[in-house]
């Protein structure tokens, strides 16, 4: 599960559920491979603010995700692609970062049900 941590600086209106959605499928298009299929639903979403003057874009993506030596070797190419659809998409100047490390996965629902990276 991608975490995307979306910043916004001040000169920006709140971010709409749709324009989140937006973010969340390009995101996941940007790392999608063929060793892993990613959707909306895999991409976890938390929206910070900052100073614009402080800021390199008027929004920044960082995203955390696991490391695939796919993902890897093309990393700065899905960062471009990522920063662009959503400055097309949005009309706001954006950076982003993708921070590949080995993570650990899980997540119980209050059901019992309880799933992991793997």
């Amino acid at each position: 599960m991608p975490a995307c941590h979306i910043t916004l600086s001040e000169k920006l209106p709140d971010l709409t559920f749709e324009n989140i959605e937006i973010i969340r499928d390009i995101v996941a298009e940007g790392l999608d491979s063929g060793a892993r299929r990613l959707d909306r639903n895999h991409i976890v979403v938390r929206v910070n603010r900052a100073q614009r003057k402080s800021m390199l874009g008027e929004i920044e993506i960082e995203v955390f995700s696991q490391l695939f030596v796919r993902r890897f070797f093309s990393r700065d190419r899905r960062a471009k692609n990522i920063s662009q659809k959503i400055t097309e998409k949005l009309g706001f100047d954006c950076a982003t970062w993708i921070n590949m490390c080995i993570v650990g996965y899980s997540r119980v629902t209050k059901t019992g049900e309880v799933f992991f990276s793997d």
